[in-house]
C-alpha cells in the first residue's frame, strides 16, 4: 500500500525519467531493426513474421511477469531485467558483424521483448506503491503522454539516423539509455512487504495466478470482461495499422524511403497524445461503457483508409494513411487509459498484478494474431495491399454488435 501524499513527490519523478530512457530505447530499436530487415530483403511477410515474434512473449511469458510482481521486489524485478538487456545489446553490439545480421538482429528484439514482458507487470503496478491512488488517471497520463512523446520525436529520429548514420549507431545509442534507465530505477526507494511463500512448484504457481486473474475478470467483474474483449478486438484492428500497415504501404507499396515513414510514425502518435488529452479533459463522461461505440468507430476509419489507399498513389495516399491511422490512434489511447485505469482502480490490491498479466496477455494475443494475419494476407494479396488491410477491420466491425449483445444477457 502506498504512503505517497502527493503525485510528484521523488520516486514517481525517477520513475518517469526512467520509463521514458526505457521508451527512447526501445522505439529506437523496434523502428530501426525491423525497417532495416524489410529494407534489405522487400518482404513484408518477413515483416509481419518479426512484429509476431516481438509480441510472442507477452502472451507467454507475462503470466511469469505477474507472480513475480505478486511475490517479490517489483523494483528487483525492474532493474535485473534492464541490467540483462544492457547485457544482451552489448553482446550484439559485439557480434553483430561476425553473424548473419538479420538473424541476430531478429534475436535481439525477442530477447529484450522477453525480458520487458517479465517486467511488464512490476512497472504498471509499481506505480500503485509511489503514488496516491486518487491520482492514478493523472499518472497514468502522464506516462502515457511519454510514451507517446517517445512515439512522435523517436520514429522520425530513428528513420534520419538509419538513413544517414546506420544501424550500429542506434544500437550503441539504444545501449546507453537502457544503462541510465536501470541505473535511475536501482534509486528508487519502493516499499516492499513479503507475502507468504509459495507451496507449490513455480510453474503451477504461474498457472493458478493466470487462472486467478482469468476467474476475477471472466466470472467476478462483467465489466472488467466486456472491456478486455473489448481490449481483444482493440488490438486486432490497431496493432497492425500502427506498424506493420504503415510499413508495407509506404515502403512496398509507395516505394518512399525510411525517413518518410519515420515522419508518418511521428505524426501518428501525436494522435496517441490527443487522445489522452482529450480522455483527461472528458474526466468520467468517457469510461468504459463507450469502449464498444469507439470500437466501432474505429473500424469504419480503417476500413475507408484501406479503400482509399486503393484508390489513390504518391503523395495523396501518403497523406490519406497518415490521417486515416492518426485518427484511430487517438481513440485506441483513451480506450487504453479508460481500461488499465479502471482494472487498477476495480481490481483488489492482492491480486491486482495477476488480473494486470492477464490483461495483458489477452489483449497481446489478439496483436500477435493480427500481426501474423495480416503479414499472411499480404504475401497472398501481393501488390494489392489495401484488399489484405480490410479483412480485419470487418472482422472486427461485425463482431462488436455480437459482443455487445451477448454481454447483456450475460448480465
Amino acid at each position: 500500500m502506498t504512503t505517497a501524499t502527493k503525485l510528484w513527490n521523488k520516486n514517481f519523478i525517477k520513475y518517469i525519467f526512467a520509463y521514458e530512457l526505457s521508451e527512447i530505447g526501445t522505439a529506437l530499436l523496434t523502428f530501426a531493426i525491423p525497417i532495416y530487415i524489410l529494407i534489405a530483403t522487400n518482404n513484408p511477410a518477413l515483416l509481419g513474421t518479426i512484429f509476431t515474434l516481438n509480441l510472442l512473449p507477452h502472451v507467454l511469458v507475462t503470466p511469469i511477469g505477474g507472480l513475480l510482481a505478486d511475490s517479490v521486489s517489483k523494483k528487483s524485478v525492474i532493474v535485473v531485467s534492464q541490467f540483462s538487456i544492457v547485457f544482451i545489446i552489448g553482446i550484439y553490439a559485439l557480434i553483430s558483424g561476425s553473424f548473419n545480421t538479420h538473424l541476430i538482429s531478429v534475436g535481439l528484439l525477442f530477447l529484450m521483448t522477453t525480458l520487458q514482458a517479465i517486467q511488464g507487470s512490476s512497472f504498471e503496478t509499481v506505480l500503485y506503491s509511489i503514488i496516491p491512488m486518487d491520482d492514478l488517471m493523472k499518472a497514468n497520463s502522464v506516462t502515457y503522454i511519454m510514451m507517446i512523446g517517445s512515439g512522435v520525436i523517436i520514429p522520425i529520429l530513428s528513420g534520419f539516423l538509419l538513413r544517414r548514420l546506420g544501424l550500429e549507431f542506434i544500437i550503441y545509442i539504444s545501449l546507453i539509455l537502457f544503462f541510465l534507465s536501470a541505473v535511475v530505477n536501482a534509486s528508487m526507494k519502493v516499499k516492499f512487504e513479503k507475502p507468504e511463500k509459495i507451496e507449490t512448484g513455480f510453474f503451477k504457481a504461474v498457472l493458478a495466478d493466470f487462472n486467478a486473474g482469468f476467474k476475477y475478470v471472466w466470472k467476478e467483474n462483467i465489466n472488467l470482461k466486456r472491456a478486455t474483449i473489448g481490449i481483444f478486438l482493440y488490438a486486432l484492428l490497431i496493432t497492425p495499422a500502427l506498424n506493420l500497415i504503415p510499413s508495407v504501404f509506404i515502403i512496398n507499396g509507395l516505394g518512399m524511403n525510411e525517413s518518410n515513414l519515420g515522419l508518418a510514425q511521428g505524426i501518428i502518435a501525436l494522435g496517441g497524445i490527443t487522445g489522452i488529452l482529450i480522455q483527461r479533459k472528458s474526466g468520467e463522461k468517457i469510461n468504459v461503457s463507450k469502449l464498444p461505440g469507439m470500437l466501432l468507430l474505429m473500424s469504419v476509419v480503417s476500413i475507408f483508409t484501406s479503400i482509399l489507399f486503393l484508390l489513390t498513389s504518391g503523395t495523396l495516399a501518403y497523406i490519406l494513411i497518415v490521417i486515416g491511422i492518426t485518427f484511430m490512434n487517438i481513440f485506441i489511447m483513451m480506450s487504453s487509459l479508460i481500461y488499465f485505469t479502471y482494472l487498477g482502480t476495480n481490481t483488489p490490491e492482492e491480486i491486482v498484478g495477476k488480473v494486470m498479466s492477464f490483461a495483458i496477455v489477452i489483449m497481446t494475443l489478439g496483436g500477435a494474431i493480427a500481426q501474423f494475419t495480416v503479414s499472411r494476407l499480404f504475401n497472398i494479396a501481393g501488390d494489392n495491399l489495401a484488399l489484405a488491410a480490410l479483412v480485419l477491420p470487418i472482422v472486427v466491425l461485425i463482431s462488436v454488435p455480437l459482443m455487445i449483445t451477448r454481454g447483456k444477457g450475460q448480465e
